[in-house]
């Protein structure tokens, strides 16, 4: 294990609203998750389409608290069901990648003082998720998580400030920690997070900087940034957000000039559906582009993944989409445009569906369509999910 988790192995911390209860709770807590997932998929340019068909499962435990300190661990495994017959990043690479390997890890291992109300400091094995996983996440649509070997502290002196610090040691990758190839399997990391929150009534400000050393590859840079989403003033219904954040290079690695991140987002909810438009600016030069790759990618810029690594000349992405409910299905429809930030050429246009619903007892399902027509370099790529899980 890297050099925190070598000292002590601790946690599963989701970066959310600090919220700190007393220690009412002297229970043990349990967790088992079951997931089946179908992925098909037809990528332009590959000699086979990929199938693939993997149950992933994931037992937890945490303990009771005890004077202010708890514990927990979380295991995760995935196992492949019949014929591998898609690109699991070692084999078969005629096929279209499904990033689901067949592998397991001990994923969280954590441990935890919480010595009363607005203030705690974890360590070790964790899942770390920084507001929309756009620059932190734990790639949770993935079959195996991305988890880090860390040390946090979050601090609330009043219900309107929050800060949160955090050190990375290392990122335990979704290609699981047996990966031939250890870039990977993991990310050596000597990273720093701090994000300073503060509410105004119905509106959030989040201040934040991201010092990401990277010490097995050069991708090392820091993030500079703010963010503002709430609300719109006298209104129950829109909610906005507005985002900046200029990212360098550090220690002679990473883009030579700085790139800036713009994002852009109105919806309004109505009694049984909600729509939603946006538009995010990764910048780029020709040379260098905004990049984020501790990202939970999947949830930005398309579900076909076209965009992983953002394109030398930045990547423009306007997307608007509707959701509502027929009975117990929860629908989703969401169509992007993708252009060059520089240039302007027109990456493609994607369209993305979603249905999902509980089943009876622990089930739930969920069906989602990808359509990418890719121009000038992304090729076309149809994908198609099913997913049936079970938790208790």
């Amino acid at each position: 294990m890297s050099r925190i988790a070598g000292i002590i192995t601790l946690g599963a911390l989701t970066i959310m609203p600090l919220t700190v209860v007393a220690d009412t709770d002297n229970s043990m807590q349990y967790t088992v998750d079951l997931r089946y997932r179908m992925e098909a998929i037809e990528q332009d340019g590959l000699a086979n389409d990929a199938f693939a068909s993997t149950a992933r499962l994931r037992l937890g435990v945490q303990s009771a608290h005890w004077h202010g300190f708890d514990t927990g661990a979380m295991f995760h495994g995935t196992r492949v069901l019949g014929n591998r017959l898609y690109d699991d990043t070692v084999r078969n690479a005629d096929r279209p990648v499904v990033a689901d390997p067949a592998d397991d890890n001990l994923s969280h291992a954590w441990l935890r003082y919480r010595p009363g109300p607005g203030f705690q400091a974890r360590a070790g094995r964790q899942r770390i998720i920084d507001d929309n996983a756009r620059f932190i996440g734990n790639v949770g649509f993935r079959q195996l998580e991305q988890t880090f070997d860390a040390a946090s502290i979050a601090w609330q002196p009043s219900e309107n400030w929050r800060l949160r610090v955090y050190y990375l040691d290392q990122a335990n990758r979704v290609f699981g920690p047996n990966h031939p190839d250890p870039l990977l399997a993991r990310a050596d990391l000597d990273a720093w997070l701090g994000i300073l929150s503060r509410h105004f009534g119905d509106l959030q400000a989040d201040l934040y900087h991201h010092r990401l050393v990277f010490e097995d590859r050069p991708a090392s840079h820091a993030n500079t940034g703010i963010r503002l989403h709430g609300a719109l003033p006298g209104t129950a219904t829109f909610s906005w957000r507005l985002e900046y954040a200029s990212q360098s290079g550090i220690e002679d690695e990473g883009p030579a000039d700085s790139q800036d991140y713009i994002r852009v987002e109105l919806a309004r909810q109505r009694p049984g559906w909600r729509w939603f438009v946006g538009h995010e600016r990764l910048g780029g030069d020709g040379e260098d582009a905004f990049q984020t790759p501790l990202a939970t990618l999947h949830a930005h810029n398309g579900w076909a993944d076209r965009f992983l690594t953002t394109p030398d000349n930045g990547l423009r992405d306007t997307w608007a989409g509707l959701a509502t409910s027929a009975g117990a299905w929860q629908l989703l429809a969401r169509a992007h445009d993708f252009r060059a930030d520089r240039g302007g050429d027109n990456f493609g246009e994607e369209l993305n569906l979603s249905a999902g619903r509980p089943l009876p007892g622990p089930l739930h399902t969920e069906i989602k369509l990808a359509l990418f027509e890719g121009e000038n370099g992304p090729p076309d790529t149809r994908k198609l999910w099913w997913t049936l899980t079970a938790r208790w």
